[in-house]
């Protein structure tokens, strides 16, 4: 049997972290370590999380002498995991009770990380319905980060093979681009956590804090969106990003199924698109996004007509809303 450890990384938790180390404890598949690496909190976190250990000794408790940051504290963190796989956890989610046994089945010897659909419902029941598909192509992972930290379960040696690492770039997007270059990322089809929205959350907060526009809008990405494109590639971190996925995938391994030679060689394109400048490169970019909407948006759309529309103006539509270049 394959040995799992969890990480959690913490800061300021008390007040949902209970729930979330009940439904870690719970878990039908046995847990070697949980793995909880605090960043200098201050409201009863450490005392929660001592109670629990003495509870239960295979929970282990690390503290940052220095506050790192959510990104550093988890890339930190990996370093200390001895098993097979890392499952990743916020401190503030509930998982389901089979959520590491379906991940490690669907994750087998091949993949080297295993994604999960998850629900984000206002407030946790037994009947969520708000359920979340994180979009699972390459293709799609290259303009965002699609998948969440807590959605994964990564094979350790992967994990510790990762030694560019990036304080800048959310650990949880480049372990799923990194991912597909050392074995694939697995998709196991069913939600496995509630996912906890709220305003004191770290990526709410972020996300507020770096949010350039209104939510939700409907035609203004169309519009001002080349603005917001045009303004993200004058940053380093996009030609450091943007650059290294691109070299990765100038060649494709002959271990490579020939659907994954194929997704290669359209990242690659894709990728080669986005570090140019001038505008036919743009609307090649545009172009080459309407022609491969399926895979670079992830969803298929029942209108063709407006299917190809937001395909075309994909990379504005994303480029207005993201703040993943903001860490």
């Amino acid at each position: 049997m394959k040995t799992v450890s969890v990480v959690m990384c913490t800061y300021n938790g008390a007040k949902y972290i209970r729930q979330q180390l009940d439904s870690i404890i719970a878990q039908k598949y046995p847990i070697e370590e949980v793995i909880v690496q605090d960043d200098g909190s201050n409201d009863g976190t450490i005392e929660i999380v001592e109670e629990y250990s003495a509870r239960h000794p295979y929970i282990h408790l690390y503290r940052n002498e220095v506050n790192k940051g959510f990104n550093m504290n988890f890339i930190t963190a990996f370093q200390r995991a001895k098993t097979d796989f890392v499952a990743i956890s916020d401190q503030d989610d509930i998982w389901f009770s089979d959520k590491i046994e379906r991940q490690v089945e669907a994750i087998g010897d091949k993949y080297a990380a295993c994604c999960t659909d998850h629900y984000r419902d206002e407030k946790y029941s037994d009947r969520c319905t708000f359920r979340r598909n994180p979009q699972n192509t390459f293709e799609s992972q290259i303009f965002t980060s699609h998948v969440p930290g807590h959605c994964l379960l990564v094979r350790t040696s992967f994990l510790k093979s990762i030694d560019n690492w990036d304080k800048h770039i959310p650990y949880d997007w480049w372990i799923v681009i990194n991912a597909h270059f050392c074995g694939g990322l697995a998709k196991a089809p069913y939600p496995l956590n509630w996912y906890r929205p709220y305003a004191e959350s770290v990526a709410t907060k972020h996300r507020a804090k770096y949010q350039r526009h209104a939510e939700n809008p409907t035609w203004q990405p169309y519009i001002f969106g080349m603005k917001d494109f045009r303004q993200l590639q004058k940053r380093e971190l996009w030609s450091k990003f943007y650059g290294y996925i691109n070299l990765r995938t100038a060649t494709a391994d002959d271990s490579l199924s020939e659907d994954e030679k194929q997704t290669f060689r359209l990242v690659h394109k894709l990728t080669g698109l986005m570090l140019r400048k001038d505008i036919f490169s743009l609307l090649k970019l545009c172009f080459l996004c309407m022609k491969h909407r399926d895979v670079v948006h992830g969803k298929k759309h029942p209108n063709i007509a407006v299917a190809m529309l937001r395909g075309f103006f994909y990379p504005f539509i994303w480029a207005y809303s993201t703040t993943n270049f903001d860490y």
